[in-house]
């Protein structure tokens, strides 16, 4: 279970477009129609791509217009052992977080029916949960399906339990912290409060709701939010990143709203006919055409002008959107990635799963779709004359921290007339457009939202799942001056909250505990701690044995042979290198990296030290002689060390 929270926190990673196949496109034709025949030869040839037959396992696509299927049609294999074909009839797939649209469309059918009230605050529905809410706003519906609900990070489950729904949402309840509807934030939980409001309002569990409100009437047959017998024999076999066969994670809490559903190609189609048709298909009808177009538009953006969330859709791939309206929905788990998009004013719907982890093939997918039945446009941004004075764009400067994934920043500086911004990704030169309104150099647009006081908040760039909130200019310390070869990577740590500054000096020569590292390690992760009692002797009451069992229940650490933890004990060189790199492969599903090390390293760390080392995670205590690394892994990890290894780790992982 624990794994499984993990890999949901650092999906957003699973869902960035592949660079190396975005311009893998076939030859373009002027004349491409949207039929039958020609989306069939066009997905056809998208599968025989070189680049995509080396990532591929198995897949489903669907395409839906003006009501009609044109297109649903498995590829690849099910299970490459047994030879299984992918069948969209036949072969059940996870929708991860696309469960969350079909959620939603609970919801609304509740709210059409007068059960529920978009804008009511949501703890009326919830005779038997107190939802904690510091803030003095109401927390509504809308919040919970846009995604701005202000929470938390919540409790954590007992990994080695099952949960009903109803069990999992009282244990793992949130504390409301930031004002509902302030900022965008994707979020597990308000979905799975969702399905429990369902239960609480409609008189059925949520698996009996979906099945009578969505399934039947839609005849989606081999839909399913429980993963029961029927399911498991039809389940496609998930692969990893090497291709290779994955296990099947159970659903916890076993009926999951937030992305614990079970689908068909066949089946998706027919719900794809529901939405692009305005709740209808063939003679039944799921919602009206009020509550879809409700559903569609853009309830929460940082800007007007910058697509946003609607209710459980998203924005994911803006720029292949071409000028069009697209509004579309993303799933990740472990060997299961999907993706479903809808272009409204076309009346039509795509929808495409793989169940393997390689590579991120619905993003060249939807570029070449769009390129050829949807192209671009052609409009341009305008871009304000004359340009603004550095001066003037002085109040966008700062760090930014993004909401859900804290190791991402963007470091915003004011130049002559545009806006440099460095992040995970590279350098960008923003120019503005409008008020709160810039443009990078490829078109790509960029938004912020000021405070009532005028003062810069947030922002929102070319990362999905939530926004970037401004963080406050550190204090700084008396033993860390500003020409400190570490100072940039210490003072970024502290803004970020990894670092707790509470005295004077740093102390950047002394080494660093154990437990201290991983506690700062997890500051950049979105994961909720475990509330499971340590079991480390030495670690019971220990200020971090929160952190420690949660790191400990992932995989990332473990203890010694003799039973003990020693978070207090200075974390040696080799073993910080392990500890990142258990935690990266197993959630980010990265492969090693191989690099040439001048002295020994115990076995066990030697995949963590080559990966650390391949990626140049370190400073200048680091020399290298004729291309060979003097890592010095049995060594003791500094706190200055420390500092550069956490804060190059995620500009290198993205």
């Amino acid at each position: 279970m624990m794994k499984k929270i993990l890999g949901l926190a650092l999906a957003t990673l699973l869902i960035l477009p592949s660079t190396a196949l975005a311009k893998a496109e076939p030859v373009q034709r002027s004349d491409a129609k949207l039929e039958q025949a020609d989306v069939k030869e066009f997905t056809n040839q998208f599968f025989k791509q070189k680049e995509i037959q080396e990532q591929l396992v198995g897949a489903a696509v669907v395409v839906v217009k003006d009501g009609k299927i044109l297109l649903n049609q498995g590829y690849g294999y099910a299970d490459v052992a047994a030879k299984k074909p992918f069948d969209a009839d036949k072969t059940v797939f996870r929708l991860a977080s696309v469960s969350k649209l079909l959620t939603s469309v609970g919801i609304m059918q509740l709210a059409e029916a007068g059960k529920v009230d978009l804008n009511k605050d949501i703890q009326g529905y919830l005779p038997h949960l107190q939802i904690p809410n510091k803030t003095g706003s109401p927390l509504t519906l809308k919040h919970l399906m846009t995604n701005t609900s202000g929470f938390d990070l919540g409790g954590s489950a007992d990994p080695a339990k099952a949960y009903s729904l109803e069990e999992y949402v009282k244990v793992t309840v949130p504390t409301v912290t930031r004002k509902p509807g302030e900022a965008y934030r994707y979020n597990n939980y308000g979905f799975s409060l969702l399905g429990y409001i369902i239960e609480q309002t409609s008189g059925s569990t949520f698996e009996e709701y979906m099945k009578k409100g969505l399934f039947e009437p839609l005849g989606m047959d081999n839909s399913n939010v429980l993963f029961n017998s029927e399911v498991k024999k039809a389940i496609a076999t998930p692969y990893d990143i090497t291709l290779k066969p994955a296990a099947q994670i159970p659903n916890i809490p076993d009926s999951g709203p937030e992305g614990g559903m079970f689908s068909t190609g066949s089946d998706m189609a027919k719900f794809l006919q529901a939405m692009v048709n305005y709740g209808q298909q063939g003679s039944k009808r799921i919602l009206t055409k009020d509550s879809v177009l409700e559903m569609e538009k853009n309830s929460v953006t940082i800007h007007p002008d910058i697509p946003g969330s609607g209710y459980g859709l998203e924005t994911i791939y803006p720029s292949s959107y071409n000028g069009y309206t697209v509004v579309e929905k993303g799933g990740d788990l472990p060997g299961f990635h999907s993706n479903l998009w809808l272009l409204p004013e076309e009346k039509t719907g795509i929808f495409i799963v793989f169940n393997s982890d390689k590579g991120n093939l619905r993003a060249p997918f939807f570029e070449q779709f769009m390129n050829r039945y949807f192209p671009d446009k052609g409009i341009s941004p305008v871009i304000k004359t004359p340009k603004p004075t550095q001066e003037q764009l002085h109040p966008f400067e700062g760090l930014y921290r993004d909401l859900r994934m804290p190791g991402w920043t963007y470091n915003i500086k004011a130049g002559d007339g545009t806006l440099m911004v460095s992040d995970p990704r590279g350098e960008h030169v923003l120019r503005q457009s409008k008020d709160m309104l810039f443009y990078d150099e490829e078109g790509v647009p960029a938004g912020f939202k000021a405070d009532k006081d005028g003062n810069m908040e947030y922002f929102s760039y070319n990362k999905e799942g939530s926004w970037s909130e401004k963080l406050p200019e550190p204090a700084k310390y008396s033993d860390v001056p500003e020409d400190h070869p570490y100072a940039k990577y210490i003072y970024e740590l502290v803004q970020l909250g990894v670092i707790q500054q509470d005295q004077d000096t740093f102390k950047p020569e002394e080494p660093l505990a154990r437990g201290k590292f991983i506690a700062q390690l997890f500051k950049f992760t979105d994961f909720p701690l475990s509330s499971t009692p340590s079991q480390f002797s030495d670690t019971k009451g220990h200020p971090y044995e929160a952190v420690i069992q949660t790191a400990v229940e992932s995989g990332v650490v473990s203890g010694f042979s003799d039973g003990s933890f020693r978070p207090d004990e200075p974390v040696t060189r080799e073993q910080a290198a392990t500890i990142i790199w258990r935690l990266v492969k197993q959630n980010l599903m990265v492969e090693p990296v191989k690099a040439e090390l001048s002295e020994d390293v115990s076995p066990w760390a030697s995949e963590g030290v080559q990966f650390v080392v391949g990626l140049h995670l370190y400073g200048p205590d680091v020399a290298t002689t004729n291309g060979t690394v003097q890592y010095r892994p049995k060594d003791m990890l500094l706190n200055q060390e420390s500092a550069v290894l956490m804060g190059l780790l995620f500009q290198n992982l993205f």
